[in-house]
């Protein structure tokens, strides 16, 4: 019986584990950048938990890690490089921002994921500020509904 159990514990933990491994391993890389301290956010897990429950505007999972300090001299091509070796296959990039005048970088990449959703990662980074890593599993028809509201495009053109 307690082999049974414990069978079962390995297969729940195999089929589970991927699922976060790729942005696990890509969070311990953006740790290893010299001058980035990873700034823990308290209660963060009862927000995971609540969007896997009531799945707000769409959306299906999130994680995120934030980083403080200057990260010193993180060039675009060094970010992407971590995307490419810590993210699981599938991922293909989807928009690379980069702001020569004041270091400001972006990168969005996604993969599909189960049914009609997509798997974003999202890395942002602002020199000598703060660096986001996201991810987050969201409904591909919600976003679309909520992208071409007029309500919607109207709150995000004020800002």
């Amino acid at each position: 019986m307690t082999k049974r159990l414990l069978l079962a514990a390995l297969l729940t933990l195999g089929i589970a584990a991927p699922m976060r491994a790729d942005f696990d391993s890509l969070v311990r890389a953006v740790e290893t950048i010299p001058g980035l301290k990873r700034v823990t956010i308290p209660g963060f897990g009862l927000v995971r938990f609540a969007v896997w429950m009531v799945h707000p505007k769409g959306v299906y999972d999130v994680q995120l890690a934030t980083f403080e300090g200057d990260g010193g001299d993180i060039d675009q091509h060094q970010l992407e490089s971590l995307i490419r070796q810590h993210a699981e296959a599938g991922y293909q990039p989807l928009v690379q921002a980069r702001s020569r005048r004041s270091g400001e970088m972006t990168f969005i990449w996604a993969r599909p994921a189960r049914g009609n959703s997509v798997e974003l990662l999202l890395i942002a980074h602002e020199r000598g500020d703060n660096t986001v890593v996201l991810r987050t599993v969201v409904d591909v028809e919600t976003v679309a509904r909520e992208i071409v509201n007029p309500h919607t495009a109207t709150r995000v053109a004020r800002r």
